[in-house]
């Protein structure tokens, strides 16, 4: 079934952080371990220190042991907030970074206990009372999985992450192969990073998010809008949002387009070349992922051959899918165009050797 409100095409339309701790045989000590290490250190916020008092309140004398002492207040400071992500939390808090941030258990017991990164000692100034949690002063060494138990039973966990308005470096490019209103979207981000995606469709809807793949730090998603009609004209943009997660640091982006302009076809598939007495004849079809009917979704082909001085002439035909060269080309290739919306040229289909050609034809009689 036609979707409703057709309109003619008239022209174009309008455009609308922590530290790496060198590998080694044996893993650092946790943090209690260290603790037990520096009976004279008192921990503070954020896992630093300060000289703890001698007997007497007097300040204990580092002696010679103060090499060893920097060594492992540097193992305090270093240890990972959280562990690297490896998908989507499904449940997150966003906290300003110095602000505090109330972290709420899921759960129907009135006394519980909290870890964070599995860790009884957090390194985090908080105050716990029945189901909340208050995190004072969210910093990235206090971010990280909140968990909540009751004994030894896991009863909710919250991913807590420092808000961020890094934008930069993201990069974000959509790009769809014809108007069915299906697209890819990429974009750039921190290696260490999770992201999903959702679209805001062109009615106005929701969709869901979408889990976005990653592959050495450049990410994707593929998207569908079911209420985008290829034969009317986009009257909205569409609106997509990712959400993402750097280490402990929460990225948000998004970005608005008209399908119109981010359209770029498929290759034109099936050239044939042929000689017919001192000319070359050419015929193409259309991509195989552009729509029908023809008469209304035209392309523009841009056929570019190749003289045998190796001089390369571009020929555009619109409206046909066949032409004559008069001149001798030795290979011939072709890519084609909306010329109505002027979105970008496909790529380019593979060289046909005119030579190679006539020669399959041959054997083929």
């Amino acid at each position: 079934m036609l979707c409703s409100s057709a309109y003619p095409r008239m022209g174009p339309l309008a455009q609308a952080q922590g530290c790496s701790i060198p590998a080694a045989d044996t893993p650092p000590p946790p943090v209690s371990l260290l603790s037990s290490l520096l009976p004279s250190l008192q921990p503070t916020r954020g896992g630093s220190a300060v000289p703890g008092k001698g007997p007497g309140g007097s300040a204990a004398a580092p002696r010679r042991s103060g090499g060893k002492m920097l060594v492992l207040v540097g193992l305090v400071l270093c240890l990972a907030p959280a562990d690297a992500l490896t998908a989507f939390p499904p449940k997150f808090q966003v906290g300003k970074l110095n602000g505090d941030v109330v972290v709420k258990c899921n759960t129907s017991e009135q006394q519980v206990t909290w870890t964070q990164n599995g860790e009884p000692e957090p390194m985090a100034e908080l105050v716990a009372e029945g189901q909340t949690l208050t995190i004072l002063g969210l910093d990235l060494p206090a971010a990280g999985n909140y968990s909540c138990w009751a004994g030894t039973v896991l009863l909710d966990t919250t991913y807590v992450v420092v808000s961020s308005t890094r934008e930069e470096g993201m990069n974000v490019s959509c790009q769809a192969e014809s108007y069915r209103g299906s697209f890819r979207c990429s974009w750039t981000g921190p290696r260490s990073a999770v992201f999903r995606a959702r679209l805001t469709r062109s009615d106005g809807s929701l969709g869901e998010w979408v889990p976005a793949a990653s592959r050495r730090g450049r990410f994707s998603a593929s998207f569908t809008d079911p209420s985008f009609c290829p034969f009317a004209e986009e009257l909205h943009p569409l609106q997509l949002q990712l959400e993402g997660f750097s280490d402990t640091s929460y990225l948000n982006f998004s970005i608005h387009f008209f399908i119109r302009d981010i359209v770029r076809p498929d290759p034109p598939q099936e050239l044939t070349v042929q000689r017919r007495g001192e000319q070359l004849h050419l015929a193409w079809a259309p991509p195989a992922s552009w729509p029908l009917p023809k008469s209304y979704f035209a392309l523009l082909y841009r056929l570019q051959y190749e003289l045998p001085n190796g001089t390369q002439v571009d020929k555009y035909v619109e409206g046909a899918e066949e032409t004559q060269l008069q001149e001798h080309a030795r290979r011939v290739r072709i890519s084609c165009q909306d010329p109505y919306a002027n979105p970008a040229w496909s790529p380019w289909s593979a060289w046909q050797d005119v030579d190679a050609a006539q020669q399959r034809q041959l054997r083929a009689r």
